[in-house]
C-alpha cells in the first residue's frame, strides 16, 4: 500500500460557498484523474480532510486525538464530516486554508470532554 499524499488531491469548492455548498475532490492517479463530489453532509478521510484543510495527514490525525475534530469510524476507516472540517477551518485555523492553529484553540472542549 503506498504512502498517503493529501498533495495528489484538489479540493473544488463551490461557487458561492455556503454551509449548503459540496464540493468536488479531484484525485490524480498516474495519467488519470478521478472527480468525486460530496455533498455538504458528507464524510470524507482523513487523507482528503489534510487536502481540504492544506494540512498533512498526520496534523489531521492529532486534531483528531486532541478531540478538535469528530471523527466517526466507518469500514475501519476514520472518516471526518465536511461540516466538521468547515466548523474547525474557521474556529480554530488562523487564516483559513493551511493557516496555523490559533493559540489555545480548542482548550474549553478539551475541558469539557476530560472533565
Amino acid at each position: 500500500m503506498g504512502r498517503a499524499r493529501p498533495d495528489l488531491i484538489r479540493v473544488l469548492e463551490e461557487n458561492p460557498p455556503g454551509p449548503q455548498a459540496g464540493i468536488r475532490l479531484v484525485r490524480r492517479v498516474r495519467t488519470r484523474e478521478y472527480v468525486t463530489e460530496i455533498g455538504p453532509r458528507g464524510y470524507l478521510s482523513q487523507i482528503e480532510a489534510a487536502a481540504f484543510l492544506g494540512k498533512s495527514v498526520v496534523a489531521v490525525n492529532r486534531y483528531v486525538r486532541l478531540g478538535l475534530l469528530k471523527d466517526v469510524t466507518r469500514y475501519g476507516i476514520s472518516m471526518i464530516q465536511l461540516a466538521e472540517l468547515r466548523r474547525f477551518r474557521r474556529e480554530c485555523l488562523e487564516g483559513g486554508k493551511g493557516g496555523r492553529l490559533r493559540r489555545n484553540a480548542g482548550v474549553e472542549l478539551r475541558r469539557r470532554t476530560t472533565s
